[in-house]
């Protein structure tokens, strides 16, 4: 029996608005990016210009409505949230976050009653961190260290704007320039300061399984800072473990943690869990160690430290946290310390 598809899987073919086509559905790997109600195309400018095609899925998740108009509200706010924040980046020239190139709607025909896709086009990546993961047993040093500076700084840019990522991980970083350069890609998950995403209430923004612990138990730091930045430099340091051992940070927490102190099954307060958490952490961070090449090894293992610390009042650097003013969550010095560590790989990886 063929499945069904819903409109924003009948793109093929149609012709988009400024001379862009949606050539070809991509199909979607389980460890994909763009979302799980979403689906991918090549699309194809009149000039021969390529890009990535986001069509938003609506339809499957009103068909069970029983108020499918006041259902709709929701999601197109979500969309209009992210092209909109999308086209803010690109306006402001960010290096290291993907760029939208077009975004609009198209009616599919012959689907009673017409139905309408929102969609976005963004930059065609040759592919992601995750999928390079999944090729390589062991990734070269070099290209994680530059991957990891390029992250850092696409935060950095994006915390510049008072934006916050929230869902870093190697499925959402783009790779491009014969896989050289790393992009912040998915910002269906940020937060703007001073601006109510439409997922602002929600305890945890991004993928639950690379959330930082105090998400996961429910102590949601009381400053917007503490709370999204504070978040994007737990994802960084997850980034780390992820590169070199294949396994997030969470998930290498959660298995030296007592089942008693899980966060699905503890009822004391966070500060009572800290010790805990605190042990299995330390556990975590000796086990990536050990995958860290010897050279590298005591500066990254430092940087997890201080990006992944479970207390949030002593996440980020040292110095950025005993200054009296400025953001102790900064990412500035995270950026120089992975440009100075690819450098030196990079040096070293011409010279043997």
């Amino acid at each position: 029996m063929t499945p069904k598809l819903y409109p924003h899987e009948l793109l093929e073919g149609l012709a988009l608005k400024n001379e862009w086509m949606a050539v070809k559905r991509l199909e979607r790997s389980e460890s994909g990016s763009g979302g799980a109600f979403s689906c991918g195309y090549l699309a194809e400018r009149s000039n021969g210009e390529r890009g990535y095609l986001k069509a938003l899925d609506f339809f499957s998740r009103l068909s069970e409505k029983a108020d499918p108009a006041r259902a709709l509200a929701p999601l197109l706010d979500a969309f209009n949230f992210e092209r909109d924040l999308l086209n803010k980046c690109r306006n402001s020239h960010l290096s290291r976050v993907v760029t939208a190139l077009d975004d609009g709607s198209v009616t599919v025909p012959n689907v009673p009653p017409p139905a309408t896709v929102q969609y976005i086009i963004f930059e065609l990546a040759e592919g992601d961190i995750r999928k390079q993961m999944e090729k390589a047993d062991q990734l070269d040093t070099a290209w994680v260290l530059r991957s990891l500076h390029h992250l850092a700084l696409g935060l950095q840019q994006l915390h510049s704007m008072n934006v916050a990522h929230q869902d870093l991980k190697p499925s959402n970083a783009l790779l491009f320039d014969d896989l050289k350069t790393s992009k912040l890609g998915d910002l269906g998950r940020a937060a703007t300061k001073g601006i109510e995403p439409p997922h602002y209430d929600f305890p945890i923004a991004g993928d639950r399984s690379y959330a930082p612990l105090e998400l996961l138990y429910g102590a949601v730091p009381a400053s917007w800072d503490g709370k999204r930045v504070g978040c994007d430099l737990y994802l960084l340091g997850s980034m780390i473990a992820s590169l070199f051992t294949g396994v997030a940070m969470t998930p290498l927490i959660k298995m030296g943690l007592d089942p008693h102190f899980h966060w699905s099954n503890w009822g004391g307060s966070y500060e009572e869990v800290l010790p805990y958490l605190r042990s299995a952490f330390y556990e975590a961070i000796a086990y990536v160690s050990d995958e860290v090449p010897a050279t590298f090894r005591s500066e990254l293992t430092e940087v997890m430290m201080q990006l992944c610390d479970p207390d949030t009042s002593l996440r980020g650097h040292p110095r950025d946290r005993s200054m009296a003013s400025g953001n102790p969550y900064s990412v500035r010095r995270y950026v120089t310390h992975f440009d100075f560590l690819a450098n030196k790989a990079e040096i070293k990886f011409r010279n043997d």
